[in-house]
């Protein structure tokens, strides 16, 4: 091809046509110019196939994360709740006055608390916010809930802190000096429940999961499970 231009242009030459050689050498210019924005939208499709399969891949990893996050999350809700109703229960029991059917219900409400911490899969957000394949996704509001996940998830596991803190350095201490953990002198654990420090620590116990429900119904840690999962969710589903 280049050849047959360059034999062209030699026999424009030889003619000494100079108007025609300097339109055909504009138009092969033209020509050239052509070819080479072809090629780079040729590229551009290419590497645009590229990214959108490279964005799949990570949607497809931070979906299949926030696939469990969002069943953990929920489950957490749930023990947190029943948790939360037993605990109110178990303070209109109050006071036990060795009552031996109050005891019996206390120990039967006492059963449905857990204690349970948040701890999602983030490994993929992380990864996704701390390198360049962030620019892959092209959803603006997915990128606002990533880049924003970390800061959500910490502000919500600090409200957990507080309580899990409590419970380790007050709470259980408490039970473990007051109360035969084996269960065999149902007298002593009785007694130990007459008290008004008990009844106070049952109580604090309550305010402070109370918190931690406060914190799943008004922080954006649910709607931000929500969302990642939904914006990453692939579109055949």
């Amino acid at each position: 091809m280049i050849k047959f231009f360059r034999k062209i242009r030699q026999n424009l030459l030889i003619e000494n046509n100079t108007g025609k050689y300097f339109k055909y050498a504009i138009g092969e210019i033209v020509l050239v110019m052509i070819g080479i924005l072809l090629a780079l939208q040729v590229s551009n499709w290419n590497q645009e196939r590229k990214d959108r399969i490279s964005e799949r891949k990570l949607l497809d990893n931070i979906h299949r994360d926030f696939i469990q996050n969002k069943v953990s999350f929920d489950s957490l809700k749930a023990i947190n709740y029943r948790g939360l109703n037993a605990l109110e229960k178990m303070v209109a029991l109050f006071p036990l006055n060795s009552d031996t059917l109050k005891y019996a219900a206390y120990k039967k409400y006492s059963s449905d608390i857990k204690l349970i911490t948040y701890n999602p899969y983030s490994s993929s957000v992380e990864s996704a916010v701390n390198s360049n394949s962030l620019q892959l996704i092209q959803d603006e509001n997915l990128q606002k809930y990533l880049v924003s996940w970390k800061d959500v998830l910490l502000d919500y596991q600090e409200d957990e802190k507080v309580y899990i803190d409590y419970l380790i350095d007050f709470y259980m201490p408490y039970f473990r000096d007051v109360q035969d953990l084996t269960g065999k002198d149902t007298v002593m654990n009785m007694e130990s429940r007459n008290t008004i420090k008990f009844q106070n620590m049952i109580i604090a116990r309550r305010n402070y999961l109370k918190n931690v429900i406060k914190a799943i119904e008004e922080e954006p840690i649910e709607n931000h499970i929500n969302g990642i999962f939904r914006l990453t969710q692939p579109t055949n589903e």
